[in-house]
């Protein structure tokens, strides 16, 4: 009998493991919320939305795109390959748009899950979810935010039909949607206020787009573009022994960010303003050509004292300063330590997900969780980085649990789960590599909780975790008949 196979969310998690998955004799079944593939790169859909990491490799190794238009994909782009995997590998016809999961019940007696979604009721012998880490918007808690009278949205859900030509906007956030969405409505708007809560490390993007040429030689002669997606690779390694081992990297690097403020940037309080004065890498370092520049412009202006409240009518600073304003944009982020919420996931023993992670989520190599059989995170749990793709990480997630369905196949296997030894010996080896990194080193940001536990980083280079995702290491897994 053919296994069974349920993912949850149609990203390019989804999407790839539901292409590699069909490609084993699986029966697979994909349940996305949304009106559309894409995942991230369907709701992100503000103006001047684009990948920081260059398109070679941010893409999968078994699918090279040769017409990439830029050396940095833009958002359009990079949704219309998620769609076009669909399509060319013939997996479209296996997923369920407008579907969402409310929850996942482990039926022992069966054997299989219980999914539910708001269009009824599933079962599955293994479930994936891949929800991904940046799914959920984080809203600011502002007082007086529900009293804006004009358009206020965050950028992971753009309204199309607010009009910000002549109107005096203000943008909350000066991460990485700020530094894209700034620079592309500037130009339009009659009066800008960014507010910065703190400035971020930058370097240069030195994006570019691709000739025609230049894509006719990548689709006549394919080793040029393995050729560039290899040293890509290895320079983002470069860049990660940087973030997890080797400080004085950082110390090289960060005179070049400097760099690019003062040249950009001539009047000394501005420039003081966006200066960073945390340790290097601590946040995630920004890719730009165009922030700074777009801050000098006579129609912006960069706020850097707290907001006291939001008023019907713009934003009132802790200074007393009122900023008027017609149109509201939050460039805050996303709630990335809930990996799979909304939905409910309930393990062996009525267990449910949110227990097992009350203190901190966690997984075996980001991956399996102890107590819930037959299931597998993709992006889950300090899988993500400071430098180095999500594709390439997701790539060597769908790997390990084909690998891992080969293996109950080969054993005529029921039942998969980590041992609970396994897991906890990978997590205190973890948490001993993170707490040397550089996003310990004291400042503020999306991937330490107010705890100081850090459920999101990876403390090595990828490709250790490629190595340890290839294959399954003896004795982490149990397996039942």
């Amino acid at each position: 009998m053919t296994r069974s196979v349920v993912i949850v969310g149609g990203g390019f998690g989804g999407v790839g493991a539901a292409i590699r998955l069909t490609q084993q004799g699986y029966d697979v079944t994909v349940f996305e919320k949304a009106p559309r593939l894409g995942g991230v790169w369907h709701h992100n859909e503000y103006p001047g939305a684009a990948c920081d990491i260059a398109s070679h490799l941010y893409e999968f190794s078994f699918a090279p795109n040769p017409n990439w238009s830029r050396r940095f994909a833009p958002q359009e782009e990079i949704q219309a390959y998620i769609d076009q995997l669909a399509k060319r590998f013939g997996v479209a016809d296996r997923v369920h748009l407008n579907t969402e999961v409310t929850s996942a019940v482990w039926d022992s007696t069966a054997a299989q899950w219980v999914v539910t979604t708001d269009a009824g009721e599933h079962r599955t012998d293994v479930l994936v979810a891949a929800c991904g880490q940046l799914q959920i918007p984080s809203i600011p808690p502002l007082v007086g935010l529900e009293s804006f009278a004009g358009p206020a949205f965050h950028t992971a859900r753009w309204q199309r039909e607010a009009t910000l030509t002549g109107r005096r906007v203000g943008v909350i956030g000066s991460g990485c949607s700020a530094i894209q969405v700034v620079p592309a409505i500037q130009p339009d708007v009659d009066h800008l206020d960014v507010f910065q809560r703190s400035p971020g490390w930058t370097l240069p993007k030195g994006d570019r787009a691709y000739s025609r040429a230049q894509q006719w030689r990548f689709r006549r002669f394919p080793v040029l573009q393995r050729l560039s997606r290899r040293s890509l690779y290895w320079q983002q390694e470069i860049f990660t022994l940087a973030m997890t081992k080797y400080g004085f990297l950082r110390k090289l690097v960060a005179p070049v960010s400097k760099r690019q403020i003062t040249k950009a940037i001539a009047d000394p309080e501005l420039q003081a303003k966006v200066m960073p004065t945390d340790e290097i890498g601590c946040k995630r370092i920004m890719l730009t050509d165009a922030w700074y520049p777009a801050l000098t412009q006579a129609n912006v202006d960069v706020v850097t004292e707290r907001i006291r409240e939001v008023v019907p009518d713009g934003i009132v600073t802790a200074d007393g300063q009122h900023h008027p304003l017609d149109v509201l944009v939050l460039a805050t982020g996303f709630k990335s330590h809930e990996f799979v919420a909304p939905m409910e996931i309930t393990g062996a023993g009525g267990r449910r997900l949110s227990e097992e992670w009350e203190d901190v989520p966690k997984a075996y190599l980001g991956l399996s969780v102890p107590g819930f059989p037959n299931m597998f995170l993709l992006y889950g749990p300090n899988t993500n980085g400071g430098t180095g793709s999500v594709v390439v990480t997701l790539e060597a997630c769908i790997e390990h649990v084909v690998a891992a369905m080969k293996q109950m196949d080969e054993r005529s296997a029921t039942t998969i789960h980590v041992t609970r030894q396994a897991a906890e010996t990978f997590d205190l080896e973890l948490r001993t590599a993170l707490a040397k990194t550089v996003w310990h080193t004291g400042c503020s940001n999306w991937y330490v909780d107010e705890s100081g536990n850090d459920p999101n980083q990876w403390p090595w280079q990828w490709s250790r975790f490629k190595r340890r995702t290839a294959t399954l290491e003896p004795g982490a897994y149990a397996f039942t008949a």
